[in-house]
């Protein structure tokens, strides 16, 4: 069964698709196609050849959409997703994001309506370099999504991604198919980086994961934690330690929005003397 709202999506909507069935895939990713071209969008899909998305051709034909009519126009973009994202095997992250916002800006002069983008994400796992830079990646594409005529979706096969990858994927993703409550990590429109959600032990590993990742992500050193519904002390410790290992990158890391319950924690523990680098802001 396909998650909610896959065919509603819109620009700047940026979903982390996470499937575990052949046929789950298949069916969101021909509805995401269909509502592209429907809106008359360009439609860009980045698949691998063992992928399930592969198909997407065979699918749209089965279902009547002119599909050599739309390569040929330019309409519709099936390519590899490997190729796509990996010059000469490296995952330039610039040149990726500085490609998808020219692609963006192509699509409108064209007369297309914005760019509508699926990329199935599994060949990140064959390449180490390009799965570190990912959180950040999905982090800044986030925000890229917001800034320019973008809708984007990324495939996530379930049985390939290991569970905490596949967690620190989704956290950085406007839209999701898994629980809502999760914890959530993105960039507002002045540059400051947001936590929202419940943190608890059992994220707490990768939240601290997730700072660290995307240190080189942030334009300012303020961590904006007014949406975190729930913390408890193991959460809170991680946010500390993932402050100070970015200090020497960032410096000090201003906490602003912090809870009542977050403030106490803090005070409790008498962690402004173990964790220096990290201010505590109301």
């Amino acid at each position: 069964m396909i998650g909610p709202g896959i065919p509603d999506l819109v620009p700047h909507d940026h979903l982390c698709f996470a499937y575990g069935e052949e046929a789950e895939v298949r069916q969101a990713l021909l509805e995401y196609v269909v509502a592209g071209l429907a809106r008359r969008e360009r439609v860009c899909v980045f698949t691998m050849p063992d992928a399930a998305s592969a198909s997407i051709g065979a699918d749209l034909r089965h279902v009547g959409v002119p599909l050599d009519e739309l390569v040929d126009d330019g309409t519709l973009i099936l390519g590899s997703a490997e190729q796509m994202y990996l010059a000469d095997g490296v995952f330039d992250v610039d040149r990726r994001l500085a490609g998808y916002a020219d692609a963006a800006l192509a699509a409108v002069d064209d007369g297309f309506t914005g760019l509508r983008a699926y990329a199935d994400c599994t060949f990140v796992l064959d390449h180490p370099q390009a799965l570190a830079a990912w959180p950040g990646y999905e982090l800044r594409a986030d925000q890229l999504a917001g800034r320019f005529p973008i809708t984007a979706m990324c495939g996530y096969d379930r049985h390939r991604w290991p569970a905490d990858d596949l967690l620190l994927a989704e956290s950085v993703h406007a839209r999701r198919t898994c629980d809502p409550t999760a914890f959530r990590l993105h960039v507002g429109p002045d540059g400051t980086l947001r936590l929202a959600g419940e943190i608890d032990f059992f994220v707490a590993k990768q939240l601290h994961r997730l700072l660290v990742a995307t240190a080189a992500s942030r334009s300012t050193p303020v961590l904006d934690v007014s949406s975190v519904t729930f913390i408890d002390v193991s959460g809170a410790r991680s946010l500390g330690t993932a402050c100070e290992a970015v200090a020497g990158q960032h410096g000090p890391t201003t906490v602003r929005g912090a809870t009542p319950l977050f403030r106490r924690i803090w005070e409790l523990t008498s962690w402004s003397r173990s964790f220096p680098n990290v201010i505590i802001e109301g």
